[in-house]
């Protein structure tokens, strides 16, 4: 209708045909997320398993999508103060401009060190196809006994709800 009302006051048209025609305005809706205390428990869930804890609270704690995860390094990890753990996110290409450094909270250090010991990571820290992190997360949900499927969007989406809840800039 917006091309047509253009028409009309341009003198191309007398009147708008389009003005008969239902415009509703479509509202996408609000995205599923985990309260806090869905959170908790699906974080009490994961720790029976280092690494999957290590992938719900680097997802939950940084709502980083899953090619970014995908494609950590050990050299992506800097736990040199135990106390304030940042990870490197490093694209390539056109995406070069999207790295950037998160911080981590402190119990990340210790659950980063127990799932490279356990599993014997060397160099890429998630050796895994999607598939198989995608099943560790739903897995993880449904030992919580959340109704909600877990997925790295549900995590990302909490993860900003969190972020704007504590303060942080929209930005």
């Amino acid at each position: 209708t917006n091309y047509f009302t253009w028409l009309v006051s341009e003198k191309v048209l007398t009147e708008n045909p389009a003005l008969a025609i239902p415009n509703a305005k479509v509202t996408s809706p609000l995205p599923e997320i985990l309260f806090e205390q869905e959170c908790i428990r699906l974080l009490t869930a994961a720790s029976a398993d280092c690494r999957t804890y290590l992938l719900v609270l680097l997802l939950l704690e940084t709502g980083m999508k899953i090619e970014e995860v995908m494609n950590l390094k050990l050299n992506h990890i800097d736990t040199s103060n135990a106390y304030a753990p940042e990870v490197w996110v490093k694209h390539s290409g056109k995406k070069i401009k999207k790295d950037r450094k998160l911080k981590l909270p402190r119990e990340f250090t210790s659950a980063f060190n127990d799932y490279v010991a356990t599993y014997h990571v060397t160099d890429q820290l998630f050796p895994y196809s999607q598939r198989f992190v995608r099943y560790l997360l739903t897995a993880a949900g449904e030992k919580a006994g959340l109704t909600k499927r877990v997925s790295t969007q549900l995590l990302r989406d909490t993860c900003a709800v969190r972020l704007l809840k504590v303060g942080e800039p929209v930005e």
